[in-house]
């Protein structure tokens, strides 16, 4: 029997799953935060090896970027739960480096094969906000392991946001001049935006103390909010 061939573009499970791990031991679900670490280092192998299905093609830098993301949340589930600063230096070490590839490889895929992106969609943007996740990951390590991930942090704060936030404005001003929205099984992508509204919002505030800039954030993200909402469930219902 063939097994199923799950790769970088299945790793928004495990982004979820490590995610859900870390949250359950800030709330004081032990048991849980153990399950779901458990989960997703056995979702990690196995999308790790399946990247050999998916080989980097620009068309396909959205799995990768979920990839990168998930690996980095994987260390930092780890971590917490641990108490051990290994696993998430291991996985920025990987991650941070892979996103500002994944990132700029799918800024050259935009500009070099225009006639594959003729329609804007949001799932462009998955590449992009990759290395804002590393931006986080790294303002958590600067406090205990030095000045060199706060600059880390800057930089890939930087890549995202003169990238991924003017790719999504992009994207909305099309559907709006359209008069049109994700449908169907493109409904979901409707949330992708709010990756950057929350993964900047953490990491402006670990990089750069700025508290406002997560004001505007939420006032900004809101109207997505709603706008993914009323995407997805028209899918939906």
């Amino acid at each position: 029997m063939q097994l199923p061939k799950y790769g970088p573009a299945w790793a928004g499970s495990l982004m979820g799953t490590s995610i859900a791990s870390t949250l359950s031991g800030l709330h004081g679900l032990r048991v849980g935060q153990i399950v779901f670490a458990l989960i997703a280092a056995v979702l990690l192998v196995i999308f790790t090896v399946g990247t050999k299905n998916e080989p980097p093609r620009h068309q396909n830098m959205a799995g990768w970027g979920m990839y990168t993301m998930g690996l980095l949340a994987c260390g930092s589930a780890w971590t917490a739960l641990t108490g051990t600063d290994a696993f998430q230096l291991a996985s920025w070490w990987i991650g941070a480096p892979l996103s500002v590839v994944v990132c700029l490889w799918q800024l050259w895929g935009l500009f070099k094969q225009q006639h594959h992106y003729d329609k804007p969609a949001f799932p462009w943007g998955l590449a992009l906000v990759s290395p804002m996740v590393a931006a986080t990951s790294a303002g958590q390590l600067a406090i205990n392991h030095g000045q060199f991930y706060h600059y880390a942090g800057e930089l890939c704060f930087f890549l995202t946001f003169i990238t991924a936030i003017p790719l999504f404005a992009y994207c909305y001003w099309s559907l709006a001049r359209r008069q049109d929205r994700p449908r169907e099984a493109a409904a979901g992508t409707a949330w992708i935006p709010l990756g950057v509204v929350g993964q900047s919002t953490a990491a402006s505030t670990l990089l750069f103390n700025a508290h406002i800039y997560g004001i505007i954030m939420f006032i900004i993200g809101a109207p997505c909010v709603v706008f993914a909402m009323y995407c997805f469930y028209q899918a939906v219902v």
